[in-house]
Order: structure tokens, then C-alpha cells, then sequence
């Protein structure tokens, strides 16, 4: 009997898993190199796909859609038959936070918006193959009368689309931002003003507040509030949409954003001491085996304390903490 791979190679073959699942995936000589550099990776990508298969039983069955998007595409006639792309998910946590269907399709005329609460996801499959998995605490809206467009009032979403270069797919948030698909998956995190997107195939064009911005494979754009001016850096195209499968990567976040995000996907209420405040941190956190095990891992990373208050917690400086 083989032996188990090592985290690190489980890790790697997870997040080709995930990538090789997107339907814009594109770096496949990159994926053959790994595969034939060591016997081992092939049998612990296999093992990946078998965790994502099992999760995605419990994530994703079935998947949302928009009726009133089928039915304006089909009068078209501009798209194909819908494919079920497999869903990444989260193997470990999967069946706490999306067991109990607590998402909401609220139908509004030509709007049908979808809503997570804290803690669950939801895929959302559109009719020309594109698809949109949303975190906790994410709230998007669809029109029939535009079904190349999304509006995204706030939470976390990855966006995998098929590019067409007649009809781009553009994200719009609540302050008016356009982010337009160049052939992309991307993901998006926004709310009060906030902005981070990430891309992980293909380009997204930024438009906001009087800029404009392209985002290559591999880049990100932050901005702070609405009138702020964003920023872009670099970030790597694996660990984006890492958040599926329990990876949460943070890079010079303040510990307000960090804690907003840990509650998205945990479920429960995070919040920081304003003494905490100026405080900010790059790395990754492990967001799977329950909102005890991740306080527990989260709070010498960080080197803060992590109480409980409530249902939720609250994280405060250890004694001589840095302030």
C-alpha cells in the first residue's frame, strides 16, 4: 500500500483539483509537469478528486439556477445546453455549513436574488456553462432582462465564466463598480465600500470611481472604501476561491477584514478589540473542523486572544501584544 501523501502534497493536489474542475482552465501543461514529475502526485490527485466528489455531494445537490436566465438565453437562442461543472468544495466542513439549505432565491419580477447566510454556500449554474459559488454572508441578484450581468450587495463569490467577447459578463457592486470578464475565474469580496478581486484565469477590467484597471492571472485589487483609491499587487493564482476547501489567504489584511471573513465561513460572530485595530496580517488560516478548532489554531497565529461572547467571539491583544 502506497502511503499517504504529505500535507503539503495533499494540499498541492487539492488546489490542481480545483483548478483542472474550472471550465476556463487553460495551464495544462503545467498540470502534466506536475503530474509526471513524481508517481506519488497522480495517486494523491486522484485522492483529491475523491474528496471533492464526496463533498460535493453534500454541497451542491442540486445546483441552484436561474429559470428566468434560462429562459431569456433560450429566446436568443445564443447558448447551448447548461453543464454541470464540478463543484470545488470543502471536504472537511462542507457538511456543517451547507447542510440545512439555509439559502434564499427570492423572486422579483425580473430579479431573483440569492442570498447565504453565515456559514453556508450555494453554487449558482447559469445557462451558457458559467457558474457562481457564493460564501456565507453573500447576497447577489440576477436579471432575465440582462443574463450577462450580476449585482453583488456584499459577502464573498467566485466567478467562473465562460468569456464571450460580444457580450461581456460584468459584476456590479452595490456603490456602482463594474468588474468585466476578459475569458476569467475571479473572486470577489466586497461590502461597505471594500473592495478585493482576485484573479486566477483569464483578466477582469476594474472600473470604479473614475479608474480604470486590468487584472491579469495572478493579480489582485484592494481598495479600503469607495473613494479610495485601489490598489493592485500580486497574488497566487492557486490560492484563489482557496476559501472552498477550508484555506482562508490573507495578505496585509487588517484583522477587522480577517475577522468579517472568519465569520462568513465559520458561521459565527468574530469580532476584534479596537485595540486591534491598526493590526494586520499575511498568511493562511485553516478554516475547517469547527468554529472551536479554527479559534483555537487562529489565536497564537495571530498572537491575540480569541474569548467567547455569546454565540460568537471576540479577539483581544495578548499582554504585551503589539499594538
Amino acid at each position: 500500500m502506497n502511503a499517504a501523501p504529505d500535507d503539503m502534497l495533499r494540499d498541492d493536489a487539492r488546489l490542481w483539483a480545483i483548478r483542472v474542475g474550472d471550465p476556463a482552465f487553460a495551464e495544462w501543461d503545467g498540470f502534466n509537469a506536475w503530474l509526471g514529475a513524481d508517481p506519488v502526485h497522480n495517486a494523491a490527485y486522484e485522492a483529491a478528486l475523491d474528496d471533492l466528489d464526496a463533498a460535493d455531494a453534500l454541497f451542491d445537490v442540486p445546483p441552484a439556477r436561474a429559470p428566468v436566465l434560462q429562459r431569456s438565453a433560450a429566446a436568443t437562442g445564443r447558448y447551448g445546453s447548461s453543464r454541470r461543472w464540478r463543484a470545488p468544495a470543502m471536504a472537511a466542513c462542507v457538511a456543517v455549513l451547507a447542510v440545512g439549505g439555509g439559502w434564499l432565491a427570492l423572486d422579483r419580477g425580473s430579479m431573483q436574488e440569492y442570498a447565504t447566510a453565515p456559514g453556508q454556500r450555494r453554487a449558482i449554474e447559469l445557462v451558457d456553462g458559467s457558474r457562481i459559488v457564493l460564501n456565507g454572508g453573500t447576497r447577489v441578484a440576477l436579471d432575465s432582462a440582462n443574463p450577462r450581468a450580476v449585482t453583488m450587495a456584499d459577502g464573498e463569490a467566485l466567478f467562473q465564466i465562460r468569456h464571450d467577447p460580444e457580450v461581456p459578463f460584468v459584476v456590479a457592486t452595490a456603490d456602482g463598480t463594474r468588474l468585466i470578464d476578459v475569458g476569467t475565474t475571479f473572486n470577489v469580496v466586497g461590502g461597505k465600500g471594500a473592495l478585493s478581486v482576485k484573479v486566477a484565469e483569464g483578466a477582469v477590467v476594474y472600473r470604479g470611481g473614475g479608474a480604470e484597471m486590468r487584472l491579469d492571472a495572478g493579480e489582485m485589487l484592494t481598495r479600503a472604501t469607495t473613494g479610495a483609491a485601489p490598489r493592485k499587487q500580486t497574488v497566487d493564482p492557486a490560492t484563489v476561491g482557496a476559501w472552498r476547501t477550508g484555506y482562508l489567504q490573507f495578505s496585509d489584511t487588517p484583522l477587522d477584514e480577517l475577522a468579517a471573513d472568519l465569520s462568513r465561513n465559520l458561521g459565527v460572530a468574530v469580532a476584534i478589540d479596537d485595540r486591534l485595530a491598526t493590526r494586520r496580517f499575511s498568511g493562511t488560516v485553516m478554516a475547517d473542523g469547527g468554529a472551536d478548532a479554527v479559534m483555537a489554531r487562529v489565536g497564537p497565529l495571530l498572537d491575540v486572544q480569541l474569548e467567547r461572547r455569546g454565540d460568537g467571539w471576540m479577539m483581544t491583544p495578548n499582554d504585551g501584544a503589539r499594538r
